[in-house]
């Protein structure tokens, strides 16, 4: 039985654990090449009116040879997409967003203390790389292996659709989710954002392969995979919205016919018919009972995730996850905290998405994002857009029927630029995630359809009609500039830890990744505070705080008192912490003692008294030449300047020469003579 057949195939009716149903096989016709297949079978037996479909008289055998070997080939491109996405995987320093959730992941792993705050978002990335940090260590490769392998797994997802696309469609989606730079570069970083997107494409998928099969392992996977989408970013709301919406705009094309040999009315009525008919014998009762009570259990299952993941873990105190094996009576409280947390996060996302600071009005910061927007697809993305757009234009108005699932990924994508450029509270390329991976499927269809003129063209030239030789050399060269130009910008972007923002604001380098000619500092600077076991002194209100141990538990936050007025009085002032990104992971997996100097009286106390073995401090704040004032004091460290984040942000570091010499000396006494 080939695959069209066993995707039509009932689920067995005689198990108890399935319903009855009266369904027969319904063999999927191949549609010619100019064509488009119906996007349903039910679609194409509800107008028996419609013309019978054309059978190819001539089809190409290359092309044939790629369907035989559609999973093959589609396993063999993911392979590549994992290889790209983990070679040179920890070169790059860590951004300032990667660096604030390793440190609070190494923290939750020493105090078994964690609770959900939004503003890092999901929960996933902490628990998981809790796992991974245990059996790699603390590494900036460990703590983006998750992400790489997620994202390196994204090429799968369309074969969940393959009943609805033709095998080089399935081939052609798989390369562009595969090698888009943008795709690449974030599933190289540790964000939500290719988690999100493949975790919900992913949902989407099994939902559909349960509409096509009816079984119900599909429905579980499905919810399962939508609960971890949650898990990993707030915004997983907006793919089930853009769902909705698609699926609006697929069903109003389907129902506008005002050209149609039937009209709506008639459409309407042969559908009713059609399900009359698949029904007919039917026990309904048992057959909704059967999947109702499937739904009931997934739906728990995608609860239970939910639970696990945005439960708090309190140290063996209060209401946390960890007690409920001792305590299970805890289990409404854990349960309640949990999704009390998850709605926060969900409704502070929406909240933020509101903010309109810095613009005159929404409006206003719509026009300057989707201006940024395009101006980044067309230079990190100019194959899988192009190609999306000619996808779209001619499903909807070339194909003689067009397909529901191409429309439908078509309409989601292009609402997610406009979309997104409302709901961003800053400006970064990474949200650009979130409209590519819905676009790949309308770019791989038409990518496809230039594919296949190249390959039956081939085969004409093989066979003596030399008339097609032009289109072959045109599709081959198609392909060809197409891939060479993804590789050229994945290779200038992905894997060139140098590439920082130098200019420009629709780069796709975020503004807060440190440059990279920091990383050779770092690693001094952690080996000196392991070796030495002196502290590392921050210096100057940019990097001061006033309390070190407001870290030893995330977030780190000031603290107030109430006066006898009435009003809040500060009484430390933390905040600067945040400056310091990434360094605090670097310094915590160090084990560095951290301090801190506000002015010149602290800091000569504590070069004289701690003899720290590095100084950090911002260049110039408030006017004031911090690295002046170090210079007269650090005679004994060696000095080196680094921009940790947009040009002209420079941070100094002293490291202290007689620790640095030591360093030199014990790696000469290592090295063989």
């Amino acid at each position: 039985m080939d695959r069209d057949e066993r995707s039509a195939a009932p689920p067995p009716s005689q198990s108890s654990s399935s319903p009855p149903t009266s369904s027969r096989p319904r063999p999927r016709s191949e549609p010619s090449p100019s064509q488009s297949p119906p996007s349903s079978a039910a679609e194409s037996a509800a107008d028996p009116s419609a013309p019978a479909r054309p059978q190819p008289e001539y089809r190409s055998r290359l092309r044939e040879r790629v369907g035989e070997q559609t999973l093959p080939i589609l396993l063999g491109i993911t392979a590549l997409a994992l290889v790209l996405r983990v070679v040179r995987l920890g070169e790059r320093v860590a951004h300032w967003d990667e660096g604030r959730v390793a440190f609070d992941t190494i923290r939750y792993a020493e105090t078994g203390i964690w609770e959900y705050r939004p503003i890092v978002h999901g929960p996933f990335l902490p628990h998981v790389n809790d796992v991974v940090f245990s059996a790699l260590g603390p590494t900036d490769f460990a703590m983006r292996l998750v992400v790489a392998v997620v994202g390196g797994l994204l090429p799968l997802a369309p074969w969940l659709f393959r009943e609805h696309l033709r095998d080089l469609e399935v081939v052609a989606v798989g390369a562009f989710l595969a090698f888009n730079p943008i795709l690449l570069y974030y599933s190289r970083f540790m964000r939500n954002d290719v988690l999100v997107a493949t975790f919900m494409l992913f949902s989407l998928g099994t939902f559909v392969r349960f509409a096509d099969t009816k079984r119900v392992r599909y429905l579980y996977a499905g919810f399962a995979l939508a609960a971890l989408g949650f898990t990993t970013k707030e915004n997983a709301i907006v793919f089930v919205l853009c769902w909705l919406g698609a699926g609006a705009l697929v069903l109003d094309t389907a129902l506008f016919r005002p050209h149609a040999r039937r009209p709506t009315r008639a459409y309407l009525r042969d559908q009713y018919d059609h399900v009359r008919e698949r029904t007919r014998d039917l026990d309904l009762g048992r057959v909704l009972g059967y999947y109702a009570g499937h739904l009931v259990f997934a739906v728990a299952l995608g609860a239970l995730i939910l639970i696990y993941f945005y439960a708090p873990r309190t140290g063996g105190t209060g209401v946390g996850f960890e007690r409920l094996a001792s305590r299970p009576d805890l289990f409404p409280a854990v349960a309640d905290q949990a999704f009390a947390d998850f709605w926060e996060g969900i409704t502070d996302w929406g909240d933020k998405s509101a903010d309109d600071e810095g613009y005159d009005s929404v409006i206003d910061r719509l026009q300057d994002y989707v201006g940024r927007f395009g101006r980044a697809l067309a230079a990190y993305a100019p194959a899988l857009s192009v190609f999306a757009v000619a996808g779209i234009v001619g499903e909807r108005y070339l194909a003689d029927r067009p397909r529901s699932i191409v429309l439908f990924f078509g309409y989601w994508g292009l609402v997610s630029v406009p979309g997104y450029a409302l709901g961003m509270d800053i400006w970064a390329t990474w949200a650009l995630v979130h409209a590519l991976v819905p676009l790949a499927f309308p770019a791989g269809v038409a990518l496809a359809w230039v594919l296949e003129r190249g390959l039956e063209s081939i085969d004409d030239v093989r066979d003596g009609r030399r008339s097609r030789s032009a289109d072959a050399v045109l599709s081959v060269a198609i392909a060809a500039i197409l891939l060479v130009s993804m590789l050229a910008i994945a290779g200038g972007t992905a894997f060139d830890p140098g590439n920082t923002r130098e200019s420009g604001e629709d780069h796709i380098v975020q503004y807060a990744q440190p440059n990279q000619d920091v990383r050779e500092t770092l690693a001094d600077v952690e080996s000196v505070v392991e070796a030495t076991d002196d502290p590392v002194l921050y210096f100057a209100e940019e990097y001061a705080i006033d309390n070190e141990s407001a870290a030893y538990r995330p977030p780190v936050a000031d603290r107030w008192t109430e006066n006898e007025d009435g009003h809040r009085e500060r009484l430390e002032d933390n905040g600067n912490w945040y400056r310091r990104l990434p360094l605090p992971w670097y310094m915590e997996r160090a084990g560095a003692e951290r301090l801190s100097a506000h002015d010149e009286d602290e800091l000569d106390e504590l070069l004289r008294t701690e003899s720290p073995a590095v100084v950090i401090t911002h260049e110039e704040h408030d006017g004031v030449n911090n690295e002046e004032l170090v210079d007269r004091r650090a005679g004994e460290y060696v000095k080196v300047v680094h921009e940790m984040r947009s040009p002209g942000d420079e941070t100094v570091f002293y490291v202290r020469t007689d620790a640095l010499e030591a360093l030199d000396s014990d790696s000469d006494s290592d090295s063989p003579s």
